[in-house]
């Protein structure tokens, strides 16, 4: 794509972005990035999908470039703006599983969590997340809310329906207990109280 999108104006980010209006403006109104992503970005057969599909004899050709992970922040890059945008993602994804066992789980995509992994610990373990380290980028990053320490994400993904429907199951019963607690609390107080008069 260079000359037109020059090699350090190349980003790659989360499919997940929000705009203000300033950056969808501009999004809308280009005409130099995403024809060239339309011209050059292809499927890239990944090694770990050549069990289902033969390997390609010349690979050289083939392109890996997501647009949804690399438009929006090329874009901003290319007209000057990337000074302007947070670069963090508020979803946990368990990425790198190349070396495990399960070949189900192999490859460089997010880990799908299964029905047993969706526990009470697993959501608590995300919920504990302070820092992201960023590996190509060779940074930490504190997270924070208001210049004060948070957790790093509000969302996770994937999960397995089962996984999704144990952990809302989990949920809804841990309110309803709450709620039965609350209105056991409520009715003895509203009880106890003797009439006015």
């Amino acid at each position: 794509m260079d000359p037109v999108i020059p090699v350090q104006n190349w980003r790659k980010g989360s499919q997940w972005v929000v705009l203000t209006r300033k950056h969808a403006e501009v999004v809308v109104k280009d005409d130099t990035v995403f024809p060239m992503f339309q011209l050059y970005c292809k499927r890239k057969s990944l090694p770990e999908f050549w069990r289902d599909h033969p390997v390609p004899a010349d690979n050289s050709k083939e392109h890996n470039c997501i647009p949804d992970e690399h438009y929006v922040q090329t874009i901003l890059a290319q007209e000057g703006l990337e000074g302007e945008i947070t670069r963090r993602s508020l979803t946990h994804s368990s990425w790198d599983l190349s070396s495990t066992a399960d070949r189900e789980r192999r490859g460089w995509h997010p880990m799908t969590y299964k029905y047993s992994d969706a526990t009470p610990m697993l959501i608590k373990s995300i919920k504990d997340v302070d820092n992201i380290y960023y590996e190509t980028e060779y940074r930490r990053e504190w997270c924070s809310s208001k210049e004060k320490p948070s957790p790093c994400f509000l969302f996770a993904r994937k999960f397995t329906r089962p996984a999704a429907l144990r952990l809302l199951n989990t949920v809804t019963f841990k309110i309803f207990v709450n709620v039965l607690a609350f209105a056991r609390i409520f009715s003895n107080v509203f009880l106890s109280r003797s009439p006015v008069g």
